[in-house]
Order: structure tokens, then C-alpha cells, then sequence
């Protein structure tokens, strides 16, 4: 996990080193072969983009590599933790616990997937994203703090859209997984008790209940699909950003000298680093659905009960006495 850090970091932290190998080189081509050094400047950042290139190379694989290796051990020892600790459960808790086998059967494979597609997809896409903001808004700051300064406020038109999408899906994702659960409920116990339906000639009832069981987490669907193209479209706000900061990066290299490759890059990281964030921000709500699963299976793995057999601690009786009654046993053959 701490290599799988770093190379997210690294990741990240790639884009505006390559802004910033870009900037001088597009200056550099600004000024044409007039500069005695133009040859010199372009091999120099052509090799940098090289050793850019290498370095992303490394930092993406630890990325990739690291994060699904340790998101499918941890989900295997914990699939296999959370079996052993439901097999050790008394048959009270599936009676007063437990609604249905269902529960226990999405705990051990759905909630387990989640988990494990966190630790291997959405942690170090967040942690990439927030490194890619953080690089790119200090880079800009560094090379032209007046255009930085200027388009900062703009971010807010960035993240609003990402935000206001997560945590509106997160509360249809799990509206939806309710209905869902009550779904699979219908079914169990019709299936569980298929020749009593069949007898009682009970099928279109039960697809009845079934399909009406279903029709909420439809319509929470389309709420959902709604939600989602409206957070996608927001993404044409990113051209009326570069309007303005094209706008007034030509006041800047005409009032105040600066260079068109110094406005491009700091203009593309200021953008590039808002939308990163908002991408981050949205994993916020695949954070809340793996921490609640990871609650109720924490839940049974800690869960203690009157008997367990598999705990030694108790009380242990050094000597036990009885007396054994037995009991004569005659058999009779009939012929």
C-alpha cells in the first residue's frame, strides 16, 4: 500500500511536470532559431519528456499493480473470516437476526466486491486526481500567479457538478439496493417453496409481487441516469473557462509581457486540476458504500456468542462424574 501511494502520487503529480517541460518548449519555439541556444533548449526538453515518460511509466505500474494486489488479498482473507464467523453463529442470530439467507449470501459476495473495487480502483484514483489538482494549482501559481489568481475562483464551477452528482447517487444507490433486497426476498421464498406455489397455482401472483417490487428501483434508475447526464453535460461549463482565461491571457502577454506557453500551461493546469478534483470528489460516495459494507461484515466477524467453538476462554471443568445407565435391549424374531 505505501508503494501503491507513492506511484498514485507519482502518477499525479505527472501532468503538471509535463506542463511545465511544455512551457519551456513552447516558448522556446516561440522564439524560433533567432535564440543561439534554440537547438540546445529543444534536445534538453525533449529529453526531459523522455525521463517523464520513464518515471510516469514506473509510478503508474506501482499504481496498478500494488493497489489490485493488495485490494484481492485483503478481500480474500475477509471473505474467508466472515464465512468461518457465519459458521460460527448459532442458530439464534439467523432466527433473530437475519431476515433471510439472502442477506448473508449479498454480505459475503457483494459487499466484498465493494471493498475490494475501492481499495483497487477508487483510492488511488482519488489520491491520483487530488495529486493532479495540487500539482497543477501550485505549478500555476509558481509560473504566472496572476492568471492563477484570476481563474481560482473558477473551480467552484468544477466541483459543484462532481459533488452534487455523488452525493445524490449514493442516496439512489442505496434506495436501490433496498428495493432490490426486497426482490430478492419474493424470490427466495418462492423458489424455497416452489411446489407450494405450484399447487396453489400461485405464478402470476408472485411475478406480480415480484415486478412490483421492482418497479421502484426503476424509477430510481432513471432518477439516477438523470442525475448522471446532468453532472456529465455541467462539463461545457470547462469552455467558458478557457474562453475567459483565453480572454485574459491576452491582456497578460500584451500588458504584461508574459509568453504564450507560460498562459497555455498554467491556463490547462488550472482546468485540468478542477476537473481532477471533481473526478476525486466522486469517489467520495464509493468511500461511504465500502465503509457501511464493511460495517455490517465487521459486524459478524466480532460478533461473540454463548457458545463458540472455536474460543477456549470459559470456564473449564477439570473432572466430570456420572454414573451410565444401561439398559437391557431384548429382540425377538418372528418366523
Amino acid at each position: 500500500m505505501a508503494l501503491g501511494l507513492f506511484g498514485a502520487a507519482g502518477d499525479g503529480l505527472s501532468l503538471p511536470a509535463i506542463l511545465a517541460v511544455m512551457s519551456n518548449l513552447m516558448n522556446d519555439l516561440g522564439e524560433g532559431p533567432s535564440d543561439p541556444s534554440f537547438i540546445h533548449n529543444i534536445n534538453k526538453s525533449s529529453l526531459y519528456f523522455v525521463y517523464l515518460a520513464t518515471v510516469s511509466f514506473v509510478a503508474s505500474f506501482l499504481e496498478g499493480y500494488c493497489w489490485t494486489r493488495t485490494g484481492e488479498r485483503q478481500a480474500s482473507r475477509m471473505r474467508a473470516r466472515y464465512l468461518r464467523a457465519v459458521l460460527r453463529q448459532d442458530v439464534g442470530y439467523f432466527d433473530l437476526r437475519v431476515a433471510s439467507t439472502t442477506e448473508v449470501i449479498t454480505s459475503v459476495s457483494s459487499d466484498s466486491l465493494v471493498i475490494q473495487d475501492v481499495l483497487s480502483e477508487k483510492v488511488p484514483n482519488f489520491i491520483m486526481n487530488c495529486m493532479t489538482f495540487i500539482g497543477s494549482y501550485i505549478l500555476g501559481f509558481i509560473l504566472m500567479w496572476r492568471l492563477a489568481v484570476v481563474v481560482f475562483p473558477t473551480i467552484l464551477l468544477l466541483i459543484i457538478p462532481g459533488l452534487a452528482y455523488g452525493r445524490v447517487s449514493l442516496g439512489l444507490a442505496r434506495r436501490i439496493q433496498t428495493e432490490y433486497s426486497k426482490a430478492g426476498v419474493i424470490a427466495e421464498q418462492a423458489i424455497s417453496s416452489v411446489r407450494t406455489v405450484y399447487s396453489f397455482a400461485a405464478e402470476r401472483r408472485t411475478m406480480s409481487a415480484f415486478s412490483s417490487a421492482l418497479e421502484s428501483s426503476v424509477r430510481f434508475g432513471l432518477r439516477q441516469g438523470l442525475a448522471k447526464g446532468l453532472a456529465i453535460g455541467s462539463n461545457g461549463l470547462t469552455f467558458a473557462i478557457w474562453a475567459f482565461v483565453v480572454w485574459y491571457s491576452s491582456r497578460l502577454v500584451m500588458y504584461h509581457g508574459a509568453k504564450g506557453g507560460t498562459v497555455f500551461a498554467v491556463g490547462t493546469g488550472i482546468i485540468f486540476g478542477g476537473l481532477s478534483l471533481g473526478s476525486g470528489l466522486c469517489n467520495v460516495k464509493y468511500f461511504g458504500e465500502a465503509i457501511a459494507a464493511a460495517e455490517r461484515i465487521r459486524e459478524i466477524i466480532e460478533r461473540k456468542q454463548e457458545i463458540d467453538s472455536e474460543s477456549w476462554e470459559g470456564e473449564e471443568l477439570e473432572l466430570v462424574e456420572g454414573e451410565v445407565e444401561f439398559r437391557e435391549v431384548t429382540f425377538v424374531s418372528k418366523r
